[in-house]
């Protein structure tokens, strides 16, 4: 299992779904909220692989990626005949990204059920965010926002199981009349 858990990450992933989801209500933009999709799926699926490199511990922490895991991924899949063998590695391949979270907690997490979408979408962020480029798609679609929203759903609870103490994870999903002090000691009866 995940050495560390990284749960501003998680934050923020979660901040990039709820973006795509206003996205969505709005007029013609569904291929930015595709976009704010992705990249809340790659801090996410990012989130397993980090290493905390600053502020330990604390809200504001940082981090690197362990760059072996994604490359260890990214030959995985040359072998699996799904990356060209010349094709470098790429940190925004969220099919790579996929890959590089250990198999026990993509099933965990029931990653595995989303790895179609996530092969499918793997390279919306580079290649569908600049719509006005010739290679770029010529449709869109709001799959990978609810994905992602599943996806994270499944996070929050696993983190609320290892006992993680971070506010947002604590709170997540709570309504405004629940997100008081009361609620946050039911939620902790330690």
């Amino acid at each position: 299992m995940q050495q560390h858990l990284t749960p501003w990450m998680i934050e923020s992933a979660y901040r990039y779904c709820e973006a795509a989801k206003h996205l969505l209500t709005g007029h013609d933009m569904m291929a930015v909220a595709q976009v704010n999709a992705a990249i809340g799926m790659e801090i996410l699926l990012k989130s397993f692989v980090a290493v905390p490199n600053g502020n330990h511990g604390q809200v504001d922490e940082t981090y690197d990626l362990d760059a072996d895991l994604i490359k260890n991924a990214h030959r995985e899949l040359q072998y699996a005949g799904k990356i060209a063998a010349d094709k470098r590695v790429d940190k925004h391949d969220l099919l790579t990204l996929f890959h590089a979270v250990p198999a026990d907690i993509r099933s965990r997490l029931r990653f595995d059920q989303e790895e179609e979408w996530i092969e499918r979408y793997r390279n919306v962020f580079t290649n569908a965010r600049y719509p006005y480029e010739a290679n770029s798609p010529k449709g869109y679609s709001d799959t990978l926002v609810y994905v992602l929203g599943q996806m994270i759903e499944n996070v929050v609870k696993w983190y609320r199981e290892q006992g993680c103490r971070d506010p947002f994870i604590v709170y997540y999903g709570m309504t405004p009349a629940e997100f008081q002090p009361e609620a946050a000691k039911q939620a902790d009866p330690s």
